[in-house]
């Protein structure tokens, strides 16, 4: 395999321009927002610069402020930040970010080679994702592995992604998920929330658990912890999570229920921190949970549809099992016990 030295060494790319810290953190989501936070804390960066495709402040939320990264025009370092970026084509980033005009020079927006940057630039790739990259079509595909040779360092942060990248030539280091590290990082920031006066679940699912039988399942699943239940968003922006979702879960629910509505980062994690247990659909949420050392239960909408999940927990956490709502609901009370215990 031809890789750059500092590739076969590991991920710490050699001296060069200024750090630019490059992500999906110009919308709101949860993971993505804490990678960039991690990766800037992992680089001891005091006035980091952030880059996404969008111009946008998220700073009240407890995000950047970012300029769009093909505003570019002096050297830099383009850190990518962590998440699902490899996989993500020019349609999806229209709709997440609410524009669907696609203005971007690149099949794969998230994913920028050296030889589209400034001269003297370098490109680092830090613990991302993309279990779906195999199933692109060879256009994308090319142009996305063509980024990646010409990485100054590169880490993923799934053996599905590091296979199929050895396939074709490209070795790439298998490192955690940074948010995974997020407690000894962040512990002092993040404040336990308790948002109601007693032991509670926090609950968070995407929209796309907005069907009846669903909703029904995720109710029956929840009652059987008689836990008060507690719903978050892990993203407020297209795709993500969905007020009126949750307030038809409520209706639904047996159980006290609340709504957590800030969307402040560091709130929601301590949300997460503060409760007995987390169930959900989201990676990032299910990270932070385990950081803070609380039991989680991940849920997919279908049995075997959370390629993105399956396959970092398969990574990470063999035999941890990923629950239908179907499956959650039915399940035997003594794999629920431990989110209700203590």
């Amino acid at each position: 395999m031809n890789q750059p030295a500092a590739m076969k060494a590991g991920l710490a790319a050699p001296p060069g321009p200024p750090p630019l810290f490059f992500g999906a953190f110009d919308r709101h989501n949860f993971g993505d927002i804490l990678l960039g936070h991690m990766a800037i804390h992992d680089a001891g960066v005091a006035a980091p610069r952030c880059a996404g495709l969008a111009e946008c402040d998220l700073s009240a939320c407890g995000g950047f402020r970012v300029t769009p990264v093909d505003a570019i025009t002096t050297p830099v370092t383009l850190i990518h930040v962590g998440g699902e970026l490899l996989d993500c084509d020019a349609a999806e980033a229209a709709w997440m970010l609410g524009d669907s005009a696609l203005r971007w020079p690149r099949r794969a927006p998230y994913v920028i080679a050296r030889n589209r940057l400034p001269a003297g630039s370098r490109t680092v790739f830090r613990a991302l994702g993309g279990v779906g990259l195999a199933r692109r079509g060879k256009a994308f595909r090319d142009e996305v592995l063509d980024a990646l040779r010409q990485a100054d360092a590169l880490g993923v942060r799934d053996r599905v992604t590091q296979e199929f990248l050895a396939g074709e030539g490209i070795a790439a280091v298998l490192e955690p998920d940074p948010v995974s590290r997020i407690a000894a990082a962040f512990g002092a920031r993040i404040a336990p929330a308790a948002p109601v006066n007693a032991p509670y679940l926090a609950v968070q699912f995407a929209a796309e658990f907005g069907d009846d039988r669903s909703l029904a399942a995720i109710a029956r699943g929840l009652e059987r912890s008689a836990l008060p239940v507690v719903l978050f968003r892990a993203g407020a922006a297209p795709w993500h999570d969905d007020l009126a979702v949750y307030a038809r879960l409520a209706q639904r629910l047996r159980v006290p229920v609340s709504l957590f509505e800030s969307l402040d980062v560091w709130r929601i994690a301590g949300l997460i921190s503060g409760s007995r247990g987390f169930v959900g659909s989201s990676l990032h949420a299910r990270i932070v949970a385990a950081a803070f050392g609380r039991p989680c239960l991940s849920l997919e909408r279908t049995a075997g549809s959370g390629a993105k999940l399956h396959a970092y927990l398969d990574t990470w956490l063999p035999d941890t099992a990923v629950w239908s709502p179907e499956g959650f609901a039915d399940a035997d009370a003594a794999l629920l016990l431990p989110l209700g215990a203590g």
